[in-house]
Order: structure tokens, then C-alpha cells, then sequence
């Protein structure tokens, strides 16, 4: 087992995310999201289990007052992500804000695709970066360019740090969709789902142009 397993789980995610397409186009647009994200959840916990059997990440020498500050404020912003999220603390407390329904929707929407842009950042880093490193063990660069840190090094710090971003966005994200599965939706919020699929239909038309 290497470091392309990573990228191998991009793309098997990556795949996944183009067969749920079809149902986007089809009008099952909370179904596909819920499942993308929940996929992407599961890719997020299966990439940190690999990468931490991969890379050996030794937590003791760095268990110091330093680090643990860092690690209290990576919770604090994580707290804050879910605070300043559309829905805020209501996802998980079943109350809702003092906006109305479908701005909370709308909101959300927005919020999706802002996410879909931070999560695909970070899945091309770990599709490409361990890719490139082990091209370049080979290569004559290797030594120049890893004076420093060795390429397990690069690639360990490149996963451990995305897959720390990725982690609370995918559960979040599922943890949201999961809970609008359930109930009847209401003429509102699925007049505001068609405008979303007919906006994501002509986005990805002009794109084709």
C-alpha cells in the first residue's frame, strides 16, 4: 500500500460524483447531494484511516502546550463553520432561524456550491500531488527538491491538512442533506429546487459552448 491509493480514491470519488449527475438532471437533486456528500464523507474517513497507516503520524513529540493550543483553535473554527453556516446551530437543535424558509434554502444552495469549489481544491491536491512526488522519486529533481522534507514527508502534510479541512465539511454537509430527506417537502421548497436543477442545467450547457 502507497500514497496512490489517495489519488485512486479521488477518482473512484470523482466517478461517483459523474454517475450522480444524472439524477440532478432527472430532479432527485436532495437525493443526489445527500449522497454525494455522504460519499464524500466516507472518502474523507477512509483517506485519513490510510493516511495515517501510510505516514505514521507520531502525535506524543508534538503534544505540547503549543500544538494543543492549535489543535483548540482548529475546533473553534470548525464551531464557528457550523455557526456561521445558513442553518447554524437549528441543524442540530431542530429550531429554525428568524429568516424565512426559503432564504435559509436559498442560502444553503449558495452555501453547496461554495463548498463543491473548497472540496474540489483539495481532492485535486490529493489526485495530483502524490502523483507528482512519485514521479519524482525518480527522477534527478528528487535531490533538489527534497533537501529538507522527504516526498512521504510532503505528501503526509499535504493529506493530513486536507483531509482535516474535508472531514467537517462532508459530515456537516451529509448531516444536512440526511435531515431534509425526511418529511414532505413543500411547494416553496421545491419551486426553489427547480430553479437550482434549471440553473445547473444551463451552467453546464454554457460550459459545453
Amino acid at each position: 500500500m502507497n500514497q496512490i491509493m489517495i489519488s485512486v480514491l479521488v477518482i473512484l470519488t470523482a466517478l461517483f460524483h459523474l454517475a450522480v449527475r444524472s439524477h440532478v438532471k432527472s430532479g432527485q437533486i436532495r437525493e443526489a447531494f445527500c449522497a454525494g456528500w455522504c460519499i464524500d464523507a466516507a472518502f474523507a474517513i477512509c483517506g485519513t484511516i490510510i493516511s495515517f497507516a501510510l505516514f505514521h503520524y507520531a502525535f506524543v513529540p508534538f503534544l505540547t502546550l503549543r500544538n494543543l493550543l492549535w489543535g483548540l483553535l482548529f475546533f473553534v473554527v470548525t464551531f464557528s463553520f457550523c455557526l456561521l453556516a445558513p442553518s447554524g446551530l437549528s441543524l442540530f437543535r431542530n429550531r429554525k432561524k428568524d429568516c424565512s424558509e426559503e432564504e435559509i434554502l436559498l442560502a444553503e444552495y449558495r452555501f453547496h456550491d461554495t463548498l463543491c469549489m473548497v472540496k474540489n481544491f483539495f481532492q485535486a491536491l490529493l489526485f495530483g500531488i502524490p502523483l507528482l512526488l512519485t514521479c519524482l522519486e525518480n527522477s534527478p529533481l528528487q535531490l533538489s527538491l527534497f533537501l529538507t522534507w522527504s516526498s512521504s514527508d510532503i505528501c503526509g502534510a499535504v493529506c493530513f491538512t486536507a483531509f482535516l479541512v474535508l472531514l467537517p465539511i462532508s459530515l456537516r454537509q451529509s448531516f444536512f442533506w440526511l435531515i431534509h430527506l425526511t418529511g414532505q417537502p413543500t411547494q416553496e421548497s421545491e419551486r426553489i429546487l427547480q430553479q437550482y436543477r434549471i440553473r445547473l442545467h444551463y451552467r453546464r450547457k454554457n460550459r459545453r459552448l
